[in-house]
């Protein structure tokens, strides 16, 4: 029954969407948002203020978002594998089904991580159903006025809590039409910390060392005016210990990965009447191998995927205010697999997105000045999986914007159905003394709504702004793993029905042209199952609260920021009752120091987390460091 009462409400939006909007604005991917409603961007400066290693790092800093140990990212009422991640065009998540590893891409090679909440499917296909990490490796730089050559040479050096210790080298080079990055970190962490048993007793955890290597090198080049090209490769290897849970440690396993990847773009600005042309080709091959000598049953598994494909598209406009763009793509998903076997899957699909420019005279003559401008958005994809039935894949947003002298109000609404094909995991994993696959799963679908406002308001050397903004996701047959099986194990199961729906809400106050800001968020979500046997239960590991308190100091090149975290209790069954893990809070706070050196450009930050030294867990089973530290020196020339 909420299916069909989505579906009807989703074309009635889409029906008055289409009759009673003339013309469509900018791709729905581009429309303005601000921080905590669909969309958040950090850039370069953020980097530097939050003292961040790497993309996982940086996401972490965003209320709503949670990074595991695997470095994979969690969002609103949805697991990693329902998240999308995307670098230079190149979607990074493989058919296995695990989540995208963001933690070993080192933000020195980042030139901005843009966070879109929600489901996305109409933009970037299956798996897009929680939202999209979108991440754009470094562009050339401009050469200072008069050259034609610069180059850029940095050194990072980081040293913390259980030997710490983390590397980093990068060059980069730009002339009139060539472009160079080339980039080298080297990661080493004992992290044999003391956590809290069941029993209460306080004990170390064994095997959680690591120690990794990664490469990135991009090369750009100008062929002319209009067209440019640019090929990237990035290669990743670490060797970890696998501590395993409180209950269950596994103080000999090793867990070891060795993953490429290659991408290729060109692009022509004006191929045919002002249109463009994107296209773009890449290979990915990423192998995990797991090893654990102990137990009754010896566990040595590798898996090894890959992930071939082509994307092309053109963009341009067909009239003053009327946008259009379309593509296809094609993807071939493979993996051999100790455990999984070998399993394909080649998938077409098609896209397009039409949209309307700002009609600011018209507009404000029909509204008497409510309304200086308006943009509407319609996306749609077609996926053909080889193996799983083809999806349609639609999403409509609608913004209005009032600007004047007093205040900027932006409103800004999405509707979108989105979906998830099972993953190679999902279906075939072997039993094991964890968990077992489910070989009868069926794709799951939802549809998704957002509604926020964000309004800022400049006061002479202070501002002000707000958001909020209202979501829900209506599921059906959403694919969950959780402890139903037999003596325990994990099993994939398609619930019937989910209903998640919440508020995020944000307040900022900036004083004395930025010396001081502070940034309040906070997120309210229920996250229920519709199955009768657990109706309206909580839906596992989805806490109800989350609360955000920042307050930054910024004067003469220091910027002292102080954060507060809380995050509400969490259900770790199905059943709830007092399967639970309490609320937790956090403390953290980094100060760092931005000077010139004789020319030469120079950042000392230091860095507390845990301040309170809580001791709490994000999943059951599992624990969290205590009090930590990390000291940080870079520099460029």
């Amino acid at each position: 029954m909420m299916r069909k009462t989505s579906y009807v409400l989703f074309a009635t939006m889409l029906l008055i969407g289409i009759v009673a909007v003339p013309a469509i604005a900018q791709d729905s991917t581009a429309v303005g948002q601000d921080r905590a409603t669909s969309r958040v961007l950090l850039q370069h400066d953020d980097f530097v203020r939050l003292n961040v290693e790497n993309v996982g790092d940086a996401l972490s800093t965003i209320t709503g978002v949670y990074v595991n140990a695997e470095g994979e990212v969690m969002l609103r009422d949805v697991s990693a594998s329902k998240v999308v991640v995307v670098m230079d065009g190149q979607k990074l998540n493989v058919a296995s089904g695990s989540g995208v590893n963001v933690s070993n891409i080192s933000i020195d090679n980042v030139e901005s991580v843009e966070l879109l909440r929600g489901g996305r499917s109409a933009e970037f296909g299956a798996d897009a159903v929680g939202g999209v990490i979108v991440i754009k490796s470094k562009a050339k730089t401009e050469n200072a006025e008069g050259t034609s050559f610069s180059q850029n040479f940095g050194a990072r050096a980081t040293t913390g809590s259980y030997n710490l210790q983390i590397f980093s080298l990068n060059h980069s080079l730009q002339t009139d039409k060539l472009s160079t990055l080339l980039s080298y970190r080297r990661d080493i962490w004992s992290g044999n910390f003391d956590y809290t048993d069941i029993y209460g007793n306080v004990k170390e955890l064994p095997n959680n060392n690591l120690n990794s290597n990664s490469i990135f090198g991009k090369v750009g080049y100008q062929i002319d005016e209009e067209q440019t090209f640019a090929t990237s490769y990035s290669y990743y290897k670490s060797e970890n210990g696998s501590a395993g849970t409180i209950t269950n440690l596994t103080p000999l396993s090793r867990l070891r990965y060795d993953n490429q990847s290659a991408n290729m773009n060109y692009s022509n600005n004006d191929l045919f009447s002002g249109f463009r042309l994107d296209a773009n080709t890449f290979y990915q091959n990423y192998r995990t191998r797991f090893d654990n000598p102990q137990g009754t049953v010896p566990v040595h598994s590798d898996h090894k995927n890959y992930a071939t494909g082509i994307e092309l598209k053109q963009a341009g406009a067909l009239t003053s205010m009327l946008n259009l763009s379309y593509g296809y793509s094609y993807r071939n998903d493979e993996i051999n697999s100790t455990d999984v076997g070998d399993r394909n899957r080649i998938t077409h699909s098609a896209f397009t997105t039409i949209t309307v420019a700002n009609t600011d005279d018209i507009l404000t003559n029909l509204s008497a000045g409510l309304v200086s401008g308006w943009d509407v958005a319609l996306a749609t994809r077609y996926d053909s999986p080889s193996d799983f039935r083809s999806e349609f894949s639609p999403r409509l947003s609608l913004g209005l914007t009032n600007a004047n002298n007093f205040a900027t109000t932006r409103l800004q609404s999405h509707i979108a159905k989105s979906y998830r094909a099972p993953s190679f995991n999902d279906l075939y994993w072997p039993k094991d003394s964890f968990a077992m696959g489910n070989p009868d799963l069926v794709p799951e679908t939802s549809i998704n709504y957002d509604i926020g406002i964000n309004i800022s308001v400049p006061i002479y050397t202070h501002s002000v702004s707000t958001a909020v903004n209202y979501f829900r996701n209506d599921a059906e047959d959403l694919i969950l793993w959780a402890p139903n099986g037999p003596n325990g194990l994990w099993i994939p199961e398609n619930i019937s029905e989910t209903e998640t729906w919440g508020m995020e809400t944000s307040g900022s106050i900036t004083l004395f042209d930025g010396l001081f800001t502070t940034n309040a968020e906070f997120t309210y979500m229920e996250a229920l199952d519709k199955r009768p046997e657990y109706y309206n239960n909580y839906i596992i590991y989805r806490p109800k609260n989350k609360l955000s308190l920042t307050g930054t100091l910024k004067t003469h090149g220091i910027e002292w920021s102080v954060v507060y975290n809380y995050t509400g209790l969490r259900y770790t069954k199905a059943s709830n009752g007092n399967n639970y893990l309490p609320s937790y809070t956090t403390i953290n706070s980094n100060i760092s120091y931005n000077f010139n050196l004789q020319g030469v450009r120079q950042t000392i930050a230091f860095e507390l987390t845990n301040i309170a030294d809580e001791d709490y867990m994000k999943t059951d089973g599992t624990a969290e460091p205590g009090r930590m530290y990390k000291l940080s020196y870079w520099i460029n020339l």
